[in-house]
């Protein structure tokens, strides 16, 4: 109690006179040490905190249309917890382009913490850049508040509104940080699900995590490690970051129904990383079994969004519209197909002119049917027969890379015991090896997302009877036309289709083993 009250008492007495009178504003390393924020929000002390806007694509005039993806990882072991699941989302502001909201760029640090509990009298240094932790769920939702009242009461168009709704400052649910921390909009949609965010590099370019070297037992500064693909920093290890909803069980693909203890998202300083991933969460114990107190973690953090109301009376007649087009042409979708309605009125039908109509518009529905099916079917066909090409490729190519390393091998070993003209024409014909090698490398990517590319609009969108039916059929037109070679890639291909449709999240290392095997 002691602590909330100095939130109280300083935050809304003693932080506002602060800021306004006494202190010059914040050196930037303490706000947005990397530059280039979308959004800069006041705090109390001269102070700010930076948000990116992450964007939604949805249909931006339907305020029910909202993104459906894939939460959670296929990796059993793990499976209670974040099993892939569908999730769905819409952020709180609109543009032409769609939806977006705003997550902070870099976890809370010390400056910030104190501006927003009173602690303004000591100068702000550098030393303030460090992730604050200790918080319970309890003490991050205060300070949300505290932040959302200051602004609203001190500099109100500090916080993005849109029409009559203002927004507020707020915990991250799970599915906004899971998109935000995969990368959103802004990573290619092929590696999306993938198990991390990036697909170069170590773990260690992108976070402070349990390892030599990593500053174990100790938060770090943030904003010292590369950003992910959404701008955003730190969100694998360092302060573990407290979500807004509680924790559920994943029940095979959905959420379960008993609700459980606070959600940590990223892992921590104090995290070894194979546990460090973008569906990994943790669960702790509301209030410390021992203590009896609100559980506090010496790594918990935080990490804000800025969000909005829904319902006004300005959007409450689009929202009620909306909703209810989307019921009734659901229902219209599952009560009642075309062609067995007009059935049925051709047979009552008795008028020869009106039944001729129907008649007519009967077989327009057929063409228009069969025209769909046909589109769709090429589509499938497409893909699997680009598909197949990608295996082909990959092979080729990686079997060119294999022997291509142990030419370079070669090379760099008689170089080394060579004189003369011939160390020179040795060498000349390593640098050629090595330049072809990274041209091949550098193929071997681009037919490795294309690859991808191809499993996943098969696996996700592709209607499985009809890719399966198309597949048969495919297969039966390269053996009667005698394509022994390339059949047995399009079964290479399949083959790869069942093991991704089961791991949608694995490394560009895995699917490339995948493709090769």
């Amino acid at each position: 109690m002691r602590w909330f009250c100095a939130v109280l008492l300083c935050s809304t007495v003693a932080a506002p006179a602060v800021a306004q009178e006494q202190m010059a504003p914040w050196d930037t390393a303490l706000i947005d040490p990397a530059g280039g924020a979308d959004l800069i929000v006041p705090l109390p002390c001269g102070g700010g905190m930076a948000f990116q806007r992450v964007a939604v694509p949805v249909d931006p005039e339907n305020p029910i249309d909202d993104r459906a993806f894939r939460m959670g990882q296929s990796q059993e072991s793990t499976g209670f917890s974040d099993y892939l699941t569908p999730a769905f989302l819409r952020g709180a502001f609109s543009s032409a382009e769609g939806s977006y909201f705003y997550i902070a760029r870099y976890e809370m640090n010390l400056a910030q913490y104190r501006a927003l509990t009173g602690a303004c009298a000591a100068p702000f240094t550098r030393k303030d850049r460090f992730a604050k932790g200790d918080l319970s769920w309890f003490d991050a939702v205060e300070l949300t508040r505290v932040m959302t009242e200051w602004v609203l009461q001190n500099d109100p168009d500090g916080l993005p509104a849109e029409g009559t709704r203002r927004g507020f400052v707020r915990l991250p649910t799970e599915v906004e940080w899971e998109y935000a921390a995969r990368g959103g909009a802004r990573v290619d949609p092929t590696l999306f699900p993938a198990r991390r965010f990036f697909a170069e590099g170590s773990l260690a370019d992108y976070a402070h995590f349990q390892a030599a070297g990593q500053g174990r037992g100790k938060l770090r500064p943030v904003g010292l490690r590369a950003p992910n693909p959404a701008g955003l920093f730190d969100v694998y290890g360092n302060a573990e970051e407290l979500m807004l909803e509680p924790f559920r069980l994943n029940a095979v693909g959905r959420r379960h129904g008993q609700t459980g203890g606070i959600v940590t998202r990223g892992g921590s300083i104090d995290t070894a990383a194979e546990n460090i991933y973008s569906a990994q969460r943790r669960e702790y114990p509301v209030f410390n079994p021992r203590s009896g107190v609100a559980q506090r973690g010496s790594f918990f953090g935080l990490r804000a969004v800025i969000g909005a109301h829904i319902v006004t009376d300005a959007d409450y007649d689009a929202i009620r519209d909306g909703w209810q087009a989307k019921v009734q042409s659901g229902e219209a979708a599952q009560n009642a197909d075309p062609l067995t309605a007009l059935a049925a009125l051709l047979e009552d039908e008795i008028d020869p002119r009106r039944k001729q109509a129907l008649s007519d518009l009967q077989l327009s529905f057929r063409v228009a049917r069969e025209a769909e099916q046909s589109s769709r079917r090429q589509a499938a066909q497409s893909t699997l027969i680009s598909g197949a090409a990608f295996v082909e490729t990959l092979i080729e190519d990686t079997r060119a890379i294999q022997q291509l390393e142990l030419r370079i091998r070669a090379l760099r070993d008689q170089t080394a015991v060579a004189v003369g003209p011939q160390r020179r024409q040795l060498m000349g014909a390593f640098r050629g090896s090595l330049d072809r090698l990274g041209q091949l490398r550098a193929g071997q990517a681009t037919y490795l997302l294309s690859y991808r590319a191809a499993l996943e609009t098969l696996t996700a969108e592709a209607d499985r009877e009809l890719l399966d039916a198309t597949y048969q059929r495919l297969t039966q037109e390269l053996i009667e036309a005698d394509q022994i070679q390339f059949l047995e890639m399009l079964r290479l291909f399949w083959r790869d289709l069942e093991s991704y449709r089961t791991a949608p999240d694995m490394s560009q290392d895995d699917l490339l083993t995948l493709a090769v095997r």
